[in-house]
């Protein structure tokens, strides 16, 4: 009697899904933002895990796992195996042999296969804010305008005119309130 080796499909919609995505034919960590040049800025890492898969009747080992991996950047993947004989008492998760996808999973009535994707970090910019507008944080203390933001040093105060002042010049009254300022350097009047 031949032996003869079949595939059996992995649904990769189906299946858990933890940090990845499924689309566009691939499994993708979840995009949570851009940076400065467009370029995705994934999580960390993530992990898919079939459904059950029905051995018994279809084969009698359950040999190697043959892929087709395209990774982007600068990513890597890893690829574990499970057997149960009840679907209740799993195997633990063993890691398959990269060469030749042989697996080293004892051969059961059910398998499962888990892929677990890793992002390495790379460096990137992110812009958090330009500063151009003007007053756009309403604090008080802080200058934001000018593509900066800085602590505010220059403060304009409105005097009221003095009506009773009899003297050569005017006379303007403001109040400042000390506890705002841990020094006055300088009080210039224009």
């Amino acid at each position: 009697m031949a032996t003869q080796e079949i595939g059996i499909t992995l649904d990769f919609p189906k299946g858990s899904f933890d940090n990845l995505i499924f689309t566009n034919n691939t499994l993708q960590l979840i995009e949570e933002t851009k940076d400065d040049a467009g370029n995705g800025v994934y999580r960390d890492s993530g992990s898919w895990v079939s459904e059950v898969i029905f051995i018994k009747d279809k084969v009698t080992s359950f040999k190697r796992i043959s892929r087709n991996v395209a990774i982007k950047g600068s990513g890597s993947y890893k690829i574990y195996t499970s057997s149960s004989p009840d679907q209740l008492n799993w195997t633990p998760w063993t890691e398959i042999n990269y060469t030749d996808g042989s697996i080293s999973t004892p051969a059961d009535q059910y398998a499962k296969v888990k892929i677990e994707v890793f992002a390495h970090k790379t460096n990137a910019t992110f812009t958090v804010d330009d500063f151009n507008i003007p007053d756009k944080y309403s604090n008080p203390f802080l200058n934001s305008s000018d593509g900066v933001l800085e602590l505010k040093n220059l403060y304009r105060l409105v005097g009221e005119k003095e009506i009773n002042w009899n003297d050569t010049g005017k006379l303007f009254i403001t109040k400042i309130n000390k506890s705002y300022f841990k020094a006055i350097n300088k009080i210039e009047v224009v």
